[in-house]
């Protein structure tokens, strides 16, 4: 089941992105593509300061199933759901289907307010509420008492399925599922899962089941869902539906730790008025303070040997390349890493045909404001961006990005991830990445991409602009800085020779700190 997850860097091999420090995994659907999508407009009713928590926009809700609504839902004298009244207006109802089981109008069960409830037999059925691919944002409250518990795997809440080839998990179709990691049917407390995706079509829609083959039967109660035929701009219009839904149910939000993550473009950028700030804060509203051991303007004709290691002192590179001092230059004010198509006489076991380049900060640092202007490289070659450091208490690795500029289906995708090797509580590795669709090719031209890194959250930027969000549960080791760029076989797939030289470009680094943790001590033997 396509769960989008993809392949991640461990420095030795490659494992598939876990949620180990999860009880449960928001298991779905529908991979990316390049469709356009409908957005509300950064005026729009959605980015106004709500009055309460309690009240969100209901621009672009096409569904709204409510079973704490009474007179929404009309059963037959056992209490059988027949139909499931839309409240959002736009006459979507949820209908039983002919010779097919139905669930049961359960009263005072959650929180005091009905749900249905589906036995593994039972569904509902909505018809086609948009037949063009487009954005979708999906939230469903639900939960599966004990006596419900079973071997079942990939239980769906809803399907989304148009009838074609297509699996229910893959574009232009969508499925919402809350599983255990492996996919069984464990018992879960009421909880508020939030999906959102794009180039899919919405509808028909099955509730309770597998719509392309009826599998995978949901046992579960379903208290509340939510339909927008558009994304979300900014995170907080989705905490205020997810905030009203938690109160409301007396329901946990499943995206606590899964953070937030861009649909769509980035819409009106910062200007910027100074060389002193962040983009994303010209004004300095976050008392920065210039960070001088790793900001660099790359102004000379080489690196700064008391800022930078020209390699990676500890690692030879992702085989087959092997990161080579030689691919490191700086020249018209900026760093150049490249990578190429070569051998190299005697070289270790593994390197073959490509070498690249790494540059690593001499010294680690904890929390701050970290900006680049860069232009990735147009190849299949990696061009990554990101923090780590592993010693025998801890590793943990922060990705501010990895871009393969020229690697067909990547161009314009700006991967982003968190890893956690080992700590004192953590014995294996696991990650929390996410995935912005640039509207542009990544490597077209130089833009500029932050990272603010906090004892509360992790925050991505481009040209200013929040793309990602994410709690800082575990980040909170001091790191080196890395620029560098790998071959990565089984992701971006290995480097075409016509393609070589590429070259990662870098104008600056800037680094800013607040004032209480600008003292950071340099790597042991450094």
């Amino acid at each position: 089941m396509l769960t989008l997850a993809r392949l991640v860097r461990d420095r030795r091999t490659w494992l598939p992105r876990s949620s180990a420090g999860a009880v449960y995994v928001l298991v779905l659907a529908a991979a990316g593509a390049h469709a356009a999508s409908r957005l509300e407009s950064p005026r729009s009713n959605e980015r106004r300061t709500m009055p309460n928590k309690n009240v969100f926009s209901k621009n672009g809700l096409v569904l709204w199933l409510d079973a704490a609504t009474a007179d929404t839902i009309i059963t037959d004298a056992n209490g059988a759901v027949r139909e499931w009244r839309d409240r959002s207006g736009a006459g979507n109802h949820a209908m039983s289907a002919a010779g097919k089981g139905r669930p049961v109008l359960v009263r005072d069960a959650m929180n005091g307010k009905s749900v249905v409830r589906f036995d593994g037999r039972s569904r509902l059925e909505i018809p086609v509420i948009r037949d063009v691919p487009g954005s979708v944002s999906v939230f469903v409250v639900s939960r599966r008492l004990p006596d419900q518990a079973s071997d079942v795997r990939w239980q769906r809440l809803l399907s989304s399925w148009d009838g074609g080839s297509a699996e229910d998990n893959e574009t232009p179709n969508f499925c919402v599922c809350l599983t255990s990691p492996k996919g069984t049917g464990e018992s879960y407390p009421p909880t508020v899962v939030d999906v959102y995706r794009q180039a899919c079509k919405i509808g028909p829609i099955t509730i309770g089941c597998n719509r392309k083959h009826g599998g995978q039967g949901l046992r579960a109660e379903i208290a509340e869902i939510l339909v927008f035929d558009r994304g979300f701009l900014a995170e907080g219009p989705i905490l205020a539906v997810c905030r009203y839904l938690a109160e409301k149910w007396g329901a946990k939000i499943a995206r606590a730790d899964k953070g937030w993550t861009r649909l769509g473009g980035l819409g009106k950028t910062p200007v910027r008025s100074n060389e002193l700030y962040p983009l994303s804060d010209q004004d300095n509203t976050g008392n920065w303070l210039r960070y001088e051991p790793m900001w660099d303007e790359f102004d000379g004709d080489r690196l700064d040997p008391q800022k930078w290691w020209p390699r990676n002192p500890s690692w030879k590179g992702r085989k087959p390349a092997l990161f080579m001092e030689h691919n490191v230059r700086v020249r018209d004010g900026k760093l150049h890493l490249t990578m190429r198509a070569e051998d190299v006489p005697h070289a270790p076991a593994g390197y073959h045909s490509f070498t690249s380049a790494a540059v690593q900060s001499r010294t680690r640092v904890k929390y701050g404001y970290f900006e680049i202007k860069a232009r990735p490289m147009r190849s299949r070659g990696s061009s990554a961006f990101w923090f780590y450091y592993n010693e025998p208490r801890e590793w943990t690795e922060i990705d501010v990005f990895e871009i393969g500029g020229g690697a067909p289906g990547f161009e314009r995708k700006y991967n982003m991830n968190l890893h956690v090797f080992h700590t004192p509580t953590e014995k294996k590795h696991w990650s929390r990445g996410g995935v912005w669709t640039a509207p542009w090719g990544l490597a077209d031209d130089f833009h500029v991409y932050g990272l603010e890194w906090d004892v509360k959250n992790i925050k991505f930027y481009v040209d200013g602009v929040p793309v990602r969000r994410v709690t800082n549960t575990h980040w909170h080791q001091a790191l080196t800085l890395n620029f560098d760029s790998e071959t990565m076989p089984t992701w971006f797939g290995l480097p075409d020779p016509k393609n070589l030289p590429s070259t990662f470009s870098i104008e600056y680094v800037r680094v800013w700190r607040r004032p209480s943790r600008r003292r950071e001590s340099p790597p042991p033997g450094s």
